[in-house]
């Protein structure tokens, strides 16, 4: 029996048009009407989630909002708040110092804005398409207190080279992985989106056995892994797909809904 179901937003629900279908909040309130419980899964801050859901028409229907890639949870009905696996301002610094020389753009995210030490239109279009505003600043003068991730904006065309770079130079202090085509973040090596899935278990009382997640991507794999029902979307990457249970159609083909619809029963038991 399903009591939770999570999802990752951009690219699993969120379409190439940075829009909601309105069947995902149509299946998700029939599903919490039969008595499950859903989250909505994010690398972004969990402040600047909230004005984001309301326009997606999510707002009402999140029981649980998980940010920063697995490191913040928020139960919604209470405003509860967790937090876990920062990185230390040294080791933030550290980063910037070996990837910005690459021409990556160093940013910091405060929910509002979007701080980049040098603005070029691919700065514009990320926060155009995160909805902050984008200031020019000393990001690594800024880096002063622990911070979950530090997020670099890449060419898409030099992406392959930062990820072979991030590769071939693993280190201990924090992991690297690319959350879309022009973003590459730095986080603590614990922490994943299965995190804030855990924390979400354990105040709710449901084991991995109980939990559907959704997702699209590779910073999707630990989640959809610690799950029983993970589910990657038709149009998402290899590693995603081969991680999932089971794969859902394209989020342009309204995949999130269909699948629930022919795979979850109302009495919330999964049809294999």
């Amino acid at each position: 029996m399903i009591r939770l179901i999570a999802s990752d937003l951009d690219g699993t629900i969120i379409n190439e048009h940075n829009a909601c279908d309105p069947s995902v909040a149509e299946a998700i309130a029939h599903y919490r009407s039969c008595g499950v419980r859903f989250a909505v899964c994010s690398g972004r801050p969990i402040d600047s989630l909230t004005p984001l859901l309301k326009g997606w028409g999510l707002a009402d229907q999140a029981d649980y909002i998980i940010g920063s890639n697995g490191g913040e949870v928020l139960e919604t009905a209470t405003g509860k708040r967790q937090s876990a696996y920062k990185l230390e301002p040294e080791v933030l610094r550290d980063i910037i110092d070996i990837y910005e020389p690459m021409g990556l753009v160093s940013t910091l995210y405060d929910g509002t804005t979007l701080y980049v030490s040098r603005r070029t239109p691919g700065t514009d279009i990320v926060a155009a398409r995160i909805g902050v505003k984008c200031i020019e600043a000393d990001v690594r003068k800024m880096t002063v207190n622990p911070e979950l991730k530090v997020m670099f904006v890449v060419e898409p065309s030099r992406m392959e080279e930062a990820e072979r770079y991030a590769a071939e130079h693993p280190d201990p202090r924090f992991n690297a992985f690319r959350t879309a085509v022009d973003l590459l973040e730095f986080s603590h090596p614990l922490l994943a989106k299965d995190v804030g899935i855990r924390i979400i278990g354990a105040m709710m009382h449901v084991t991995e056995d109980e939990i559907m997640a959704f997702g699209d991507t590779t910073n999707d794999i630990a989640m959809l892994e610690y799950v029983k029902y993970g589910v990657a979307m038709e149009n998402g990457t290899d590693d995603a797909k081969q991680a999932a249970w089971g794969s859902a159609p394209s989020v342009n083909e309204q995949g999130f809904a269909r699948f629930l619809n022919a795979h979850l029963t109302d009495n919330l038991e999964v049809i294999e």
